[in-house]
């Protein structure tokens, strides 16, 4: 496996370069602590921490509990479609929160008073000089 593409294209898909790294080095191991994580992904340290809760979050690995926690990968065939799921339902959201957004800006913005006459009063200033030269 080209570790250097695999993180290119894990990247692509919405992933840092270092929570692709850090993914990839949880592959194929039982379960890892965060410092050996950070040190087969060559990731620094002080941000191996932020990294994996990210990618628990992204539903990418588990975590867990204990001192010291223990550092688990999801298989990418359950992880990564469930990701883009997952991002699928949030743009969804996303859109919906635009669209009621635009539903409400519209009729405002074309209502009598608010403005649009001194816009059309520029609009036509503006070709009238235009016309001039």
């Amino acid at each position: 496996m080209d570790s250097t593409l695999t993180v290119q294209r894990l990247t692509e898909i919405g992933l840092s370069k270092y929570e692709a790294s850090a993914y990839l080095a949880l592959l194929g191991h039982d379960d890892s602590t965060a410092v050996e994580v950070a040190d087969r992904a060559c990731v620094p340290r002080q941000r191996i921490y932020d990294v994996l809760i990210s990618l628990r979050d992204k539903g990418l690995i588990i975590i867990s509990a204990g001192r010291p926690a223990r550092h688990v990968s999801r298989p990418p065939g359950i992880a990564l479609p469930a990701m883009y799921q997952a991002r699928l339902r949030a743009q969804a959201q996303e859109n919906e929160r635009i669209a009621r957004i635009v539903e409400q800006l519209v009729p405002q913005l074309e209502a009598p008073g608010n403005g649009s006459e001194l816009l059309d009063r520029i609009m036509r200033a503006a070709a009238e000089n235009i016309g001039g030269f």
